[in-house]
């Protein structure tokens, strides 16, 4: 479908002295790359001021366990809690990531009028705009509980240009992807959407077996290249995905998305300098 047979109804006669007036249906009904620039601006800013402070409450998190030693000794000394951070932000990521749309569950009802339901209430594992909002914040939290931890192994001048270097690479992707200069058709992104999948599952195979087996310097360093490599196609490409194939009220998604990519970029870099300094 073309994006000229899906373009919404105008409504920017709808003024507020807060921007653009935008109705519910419309909201919950169009996808960000058949709103008008202002909507699209609207999205952006609500999209990098939630992954502003996820980054912020990270750091926060991170700079205060590096120096409290009383923080540091409950981390090591509750190992439990660390593991517990990590099943549930998987599995909160798994929810954030796969529950569908309020929204869509209620046009599937409208649509099938013959089941003559009259209970509109919606499944437990749909979640309301304030659910979604309450488990991302829940989830940035145990994510930035264990990065704090792992940030403890390294060195806090190699934690620091790590942290340099990242903030340098983001920034860059981000201009370029969101510059329209390099815009990918869908069915390119798809694909390589497709390969970057396997990737992932490659370096968690390769993680998995240097839990049980140990990994080399050599392969340890291979590893942390590949997964800054992939993480920062993965930006690119989450970055062009979010302004052309998401609703205007998934911006607690799409957050969440960039987060882990940036995360994971830089842990990657972290792997890295860690090799670099050592020789």
């Amino acid at each position: 479908m073309s994006h000229a047979e899906s373009a919404p109804p105008p409504y920017q006669e709808h003024d507020t002295s807060n921007g653009v007036f935008i109705p519910d249906d419309f909201k919950y009904s169009t996808k960000v790359i058949s709103c008008e620039p202002q909507v699209r601006a609207e999205f952006q800013s609500k999209v990098y001021s939630i992954l502003s402070s996820q980054l912020l409450c990270t750091f926060a998190v991170s700079y205060y366990v590096s120096n409290s030693t009383s923080a540091q000794n409950f981390i090591f000394n509750h190992m439990f809690l660390w593991f517990f951070a990590a099943i549930f932000s998987v599995v909160s990521c798994v929810w954030l990531s796969l529950s569908p749309r309020a929204e869509d569950y209620s046009n599937e009802m409208d649509s099938e009028p013959l089941l003559n339901n009259n209970d509109n209430h919606v499944p437990w594992y749909i979640l309301s705009r304030k659910q979604q909002r309450i488990l991302l914040g829940l989830f940035t939290l145990a994510e930035s509980y264990m990065i704090s931890m792992v940030t403890l192994t390294y060195n806090p001048d190699i934690v620091l240009r790590a942290l340099v270097v990242t903030t340098v690479i983001v920034i860059g992707v981000t201009a370029m992807a969101v510059s329209g200069k390099f815009d990918l058709a869908l069915e390119s992104v798809t694909t390589i959407y497709i390969w970057l999948s396997w990737a992932v599952l490659l370096l968690i195979g390769i993680g998995i077996s240097s839990l049980i087996f140990g990994m080399s310097e050599k392969w340890d360093l291979i590893y942390g290249w590949l997964g800054a490599i992939v993480f920062t196609i993965y930006l690119f490409i989450d970055t062009q995905l979010i302004f052309r194939k998401v609703y205007f009220d998934e911006e607690i998604k799409c957050a969440m998305m960039l987060y882990l990519d940036i995360i994971n970029l830089f842990l990657s870099i972290l792997r890295i300098m860690s090799h670099n300094s050592d020789d």
